[in-house]
């Protein structure tokens, strides 16, 4: 009880409370790094989809580039009507890369050739990833998490296909259970208002205690005895 009428050491009971507010702040961050997670398996998905396809197409150096194009053709529009997944193919035509493949599009079309960064990534490298920040007509901002890749590696740069798939956070069809996130929370209200109580209790004891200047509980036996 001398604890609590230190007023010094009576804020030491908030460091409960303090811990409370780690633990929602805690849970805040471990839900943005799980979506984090999943976002990126998404995005390995897309990957091993293309390099899949990249694979069948220089199973055979001696065929020529362009009989491959069909099979990009159906590849990439199947990876395209995926929900809100980006999917594209490009060929060179006269000296212009141009898109071949029809879009299914839940937004605005995107078109990553309009970005001066993934024209610099695209010339540097034969595969790769980057991000690009965009804001769909009438949506919210969003990173496309985008991946590309040249094929057939063995032809000439002007003879080469260009494969992109892209996925951002609306990609994410599997969310994390609505009862895992509701349950966290009321059971850190439940904890809140406990603590509150704790603390409130434990206030009014120290109270009691500072106006009583330490124990003054009447003495059973005393009073007994002079009876």
């Amino acid at each position: 009880m001398r604890f609590l009428s230190d007023h010094k050491k009576r804020y030491l009971l908030l460091i409960p409370l303090a811990l409370l507010l780690f633990n929602a702040l805690f849970f805040q961050f471990s839900n943005k790094k799980i979506q984090e997670a999943i976002l990126d398996e998404k995005l390995v998905a897309i990957i091993e989809k293309t390099d899949m396809l990249a694979a069948s197409v220089e199973a055979n150096p001696e065929r020529p580039w362009y009989e491959h194009e069909q099979n990009i053709r159906d590849a990439v529009e199947y990876m395209d009507r995926l929900y809100q997944v980006y999917g594209g193919a490009y060929k060179s035509i006269g000296g212009e890369l141009v898109q071949f493949t029809d879009r299914y599009y839940e937004t605005t079309i995107f078109e990553p050739l309009e970005y001066p960064e993934f024209i610099a990534a695209i010339n540097a490298d034969d595969s790769g990833k980057i991000v690009i920040g965009y804001t769909p007509e009438n949506q919210t901002y969003r990173e496309l998490h985008l991946y590309f890749r040249w094929m057939p590696l063995y032809s000439a740069s002007n003879e080469r296909y260009l494969v992109v798939g892209g996925v951002s956070q609306y990609s994410i069809v599997t969310q994390i259970p609505v009862w895992v996130s509701t349950g966290q929370w009321i059971s850190m209200a439940i904890t809140f208002v406990m603590q509150i109580w704790i603390v409130v209790m434990l206030a009014q004891l120290g109270h009691i205690w500072e106006q009583r200047k330490g124990d003054k509980w009447r003495d059973g036996g005393d009073n007994i005895a002079a009876h």
